[in-house]
């Protein structure tokens, strides 16, 4: 028996393996990041970024989307749906053992061309073991092992991806509410000049063309109102569809307008390097899993070159009568090997070979595809984040002084040392500057957002 184990051992320790060496893409390397904040440090970034904004809303909302989102619901199913499969290639190494019982009645002629009646019963175990010598158990076990580690990290990336999602239109609808703010606060104020101005022309001091200018100037900004109306409740739905709940679920959390978190003194903390960039990014770590089950798949099918050794055999009892089962007498067992090996498959197998072989070099090229676009994207959200920064502080700048030239307007127009049309331009562009001001404060924050999320920050294992 001992020696029947060992030579069990031996034959499953002596299996080896088909697959392919495929060589992944290196990029050269690089300390950092060319486009990368002065002030962001060498350390790894964190996991829960939108803990950094300092919004109990904000963070309320994620929890509450990575528990619910169906997005990350799909990605749990997928990878329990893979660490099954992996349980699957795991028990494929090892023997099934079946248990079988039977009974029968048999009518046939014996020897002497009698016609006679008995009775069969049986009872016994089923041993069938696939003797992985040539490897293809092994590495289709490799295969399901690299799955496994894909669908963790594609868990790892919907989490991600929902977060951002969150936090993208969270600031979106902050910018779409002081939009239709600075539109309604404009609007009261034009309509005002509106009445001052049709009040001059009662009296003759004014003219028509002042009047109709004033009102075009009301009917224009009163036409934005319904605008940024549809854009907040279309952000809404959003937030509420990727929290798990019906579209309108989040109306009434949402409807009061709350302000953008300040982001000039913010710290975008650490961004670690390039090469720890691309061993933490679930994408990459996606592609070079696939990669890894593409090459053992690779030799799943080389191994069919060679042929599949099997050990099988049968314990049990057989009896005429069922009182007999038990008896020494009615113990039978047999113990077999069997060789089976394809010699003429008109060239299946080398057709199969050649097909897993391109999917590898597909695989690979994914890779170098991911290792490119994550490198990518991280370069382009830097400088995104610095340059909507700047851009977000000449706006700035630009309100203060289009405020202060509207006041000056207002009032040499009501000395009547200028005319309507001066206070119309600028009223226009303080508007405009306005208005340009929230979009640029709501796009520096989803570009914030858009670099935690290219950074991929110490997201552990689901």
């Amino acid at each position: 028996m001992k020696r029947a184990i060992s030579v069990l051992a031996a034959l499953m320790l002596g299996a080896c393996t088909h697959a392919p060496q495929l060589a992944r893409y290196q990029p050269p390397a690089q300390a950092g990041f060319v486009n990368a904040p002065d002030q962001a440090a060498s350390s790894e970034p964190v996991a829960e970024f939108w803990t950094r904004f300092e919004d109990e809303q904000l963070s309320s909302l994620v929890q509450r989307a990575l528990k619910a989102n169906t997005d990350i619901r799909s990605a749990a199913a997928s990878l329990a749906e893979s660490r099954a499969i992996g349980r699957l290639a795991d028990a494929d190494l090892w023997p099934s053992v079946n248990l079988n019982a039977g009974a029968a009645r048999v009518r046939a002629k014996d020897s002497n061309g009698v016609p006679k009646t008995d009775n069969a019963y049986s009872v016994g175990l089923d041993v069938l073991w696939e003797v992985d010598v040539f490897g293809r158990l092994s590495d289709a076990r490799r295969a399901a092992q690299a799955g496994v580690l894909a669908g963790e990290a594609g868990y790892r990336a919907a989490q991600l991806s929902v977060a951002a999602e969150v936090a993208r239109n969270y600031f979106n609808l902050r910018g779409l509410q002081e939009q239709l703010r600075v539109a309604v606060a404009s609007l009261e104020t034009q309509r005002a000049a509106l009445q001052l101005v049709e009040a001059r022309e009662s009296v003759g001091r004014g003219t028509a063309l002042d009047t109709e200018r004033a009102r075009s100037l009301v009917n224009s900004t009163a036409a934005s109102v319904p605008a940024f109306e549809s854009a907040l409740a279309r952000t809404r739905y959003r937030l509420a569809v990727l929290c798990g709940l019906p579209p309108t679920g989040l109306d009434a959390e949402l409807n009061d307008p709350r302000p953008l978190p300040g982001l000039k003194s913010f710290n975008i903390g650490g961004v670690g390097t390039p090469e720890n960039l691309l061993r933490r990014r679930p994408d990459v770590q996606v592609a070079e899993a696939q990669l890894a089950a593409a090459a053992a798949n690779a030799g799943v099918a080389r191994s069919a070159w060679f042929p599949t050794i099997t050990l099988g055999g049968t314990l049990g009892q057989n009896a005429a009568h069922a009182g007999d089962l038990g008896k020494g007498a009615s113990y039978a067992y047999n113990l077999g090997a069997q060789l089976a090996w394809n010699v003429l498959d008109f060239g299946r197998i080398r057709a199969n070979i050649a097909a897993s072989d391109a999917r590898a070099d597909a695989a690979v090229a994914n890779y170098e595809s991911a290792v490119l676009a994550a490198l990518e994207e991280t370069e382009g959200a830097f400088i995104n984040y610095t340059r909507s920064q700047q851009q977000a502080a000449l706006l700035y700048d630009a309100v203060v002084a289009s405020e202060q030239a509207a006041l000056i307007a207002r009032e040499r127009f009501a000395v009547g040392s200028t005319d309507f049309l001066v206070v119309l331009d600028a009223e226009r562009e303080l508007l405009s500057a306005r208005d340009r001001l929230a979009q640029a404060q709501s796009g520096a924050a989803g570009s914030l957002v858009v670099v935690y999320k290219a950074l991929a920050g110490g997201w552990g294992g689901p």
